[in-house]
């Protein structure tokens, strides 16, 4: 139940954003107030016990979101959505910098109302989680699918294994991670969070990610060398002690760049998938970055070997491979560069676009090798169930008999 609080400026709206709650299909209860973003403090009682805060305001600015600030600096639990006439760019910076995560044009429109409800509902039932794990992404080379992978399998635990997940592009040079799983700017990249990393707590962070389904945002990288260099590791620290705590994964693709901020966030991995392919160019490459995990001291049970594109008869084969690295293969995803072009060329998660595709399983089945799904407890017949109670028990009678 999502306790929901509509504060409109209009009698005419009020009524069709009801409406729009009702057919979402989420069980809310909501109360509504007629007033302006500028008149949030005088419902400061009411804003405290709600869940979503919907302001509908036909005239907001940028000046009438302090209301909005201290409502949610005072209500941590709080999540805020904003309702009016074609928002401006600066509208929405000014939004995102006091923590609201949805800003959505009048009239609704259905679908991102709906996914913006999914989000909110998302938020609200995650509960307290245990430390997430973070995985990174990287390679001894360029072309070897290291975003691909690591977007896809970020999708996959997210719609598949009911996990939330945030994808962090670390990527210096490129960037391109949030492309490949939707047609939409991010409302900013990790160098826009860094350079104000002293007002960074969950409501700003909320706001700074893209959000492409109710359990997976997207922390879009800089896109340009000289932002990236700007970056440190002082920052990256801060973030993953955030996030952490917000989700169940963080996967992080790092590219193929040794740097500090790199080795910062391979320091603070659980697991580092360094993704190969069946090349020469790779043979060299890929030892000598095993060297240097060995000597930064990571355990080599923190390390996996991945093959991407993997092909039975190369010349390259995974025997090779492993006598050539020292190490074992831990898994191989079958090359299937149609499907894989294909989603790509859409901006789709290749777990959607070919769900059913050796490419797509492959992917699956390494998120069931990073996290192993949890044990399912031995089924007991129906005969043993009945007989479940304390041995030798007295068979106890009904009251009243």
């Amino acid at each position: 139940m999502i306790d929901t609080l509509l504060i409109s400026s209009s009698a005419e709206r009020a009524p069709r954003i009801a409406a729009r709650l009702e057919a979402s299909g989420m069980a809310f209860r909501l109360r509504t107030l007629h007033g302006t973003a500028k008149q949030l403090r005088v419902h400061a009682a009411a804003i405290r016990s709600a869940d979503l805060l919907i302001v509908d305001d036909a005239d907001l600015t940028p000046r009438d979101l302090s209301g909005v600030e201290e409502a949610l600096s005072h209500t941590p639990h709080l999540h805020c959505m904003l309702v009016t006439p074609s928002p401006s760019t600066t509208l929405l910076m000014a939004a995102m910098r006091v923590g609201v995560r949805h800003v959505l044009s009048w009239p609704l429109d259905e679908a991102e109302f709906a996914d913006a409800l999914a989000h909110v509902s998302a938020k609200k039932h995650a509960g307290m989680r245990r430390e997430g794990r973070v995985v990174s992404f990287t390679s001894c080379k360029g072309g070897s699918g290291t975003t691909l992978i690591a977007v896809n399998l970020a999708y996959a635990l997210a719609a598949q294994r009911d996990k939330r997940v945030l994808l962090i592009d670390l990527n210096q040079q490129f960037a391109d991670a949030s492309l490949l799983v939707a047609d939409k700017t991010p409302p900013a990249t990790l160098a826009d969070l860094c350079s104000q990393i002293d007002r960074l707590d969950a409501a700003f962070f909320e706001a700074c990610v893209m959000h492409v389904h109710p359990n997976l945002d997207v922390l879009a990288g800089a896109g340009d060398p000289v932002k990236s260099g700007e970056l440190r590791a002082t920052h990256l620290e801060r973030i993953l002690t955030l996030v952490r705590e917000q989700y169940d994964a963080v996967l992080i693709d790092v590219g193929q760049n040794i740097n500090p901020l790199a080795i910062h966030s391979l320091d603070h991995s659980d697991s580092i998938c360094m993704i190969v392919r069946q090349n020469v160019l790779y043979l060299h490459a890929g030892r000598r970055m095993l060297d240097i995990f060995r000597e930064l001291g990571y355990a080599a049970s923190k390390v996996k070997l991945i093959v991407n594109q993997y092909e039975k008869n190369a010349r390259i084969n995974l025997t090779t491979l492993e006598e050539t690295f020292g190490a074992k293969i831990a898994h191989h995803l079958p090359r299937d560069e149609k499907q894989a072009t294909e989603a790509l060329n859409h901006g789709v998660p290749l777990v959607t676009a070919a769900k059913g595709g050796a490419l797509a399983q492959g992917i699956v089945q390494l998120a069931d090798l990073l996290w192993p799904p949890l044990p399912a407890g031995p089924r007991k017949s129906v005969f043993s169930r009945l007989l479940q109670g304390r041995p030798n028990a007295a068979p106890r009678l009904k009251t009243g008999h």
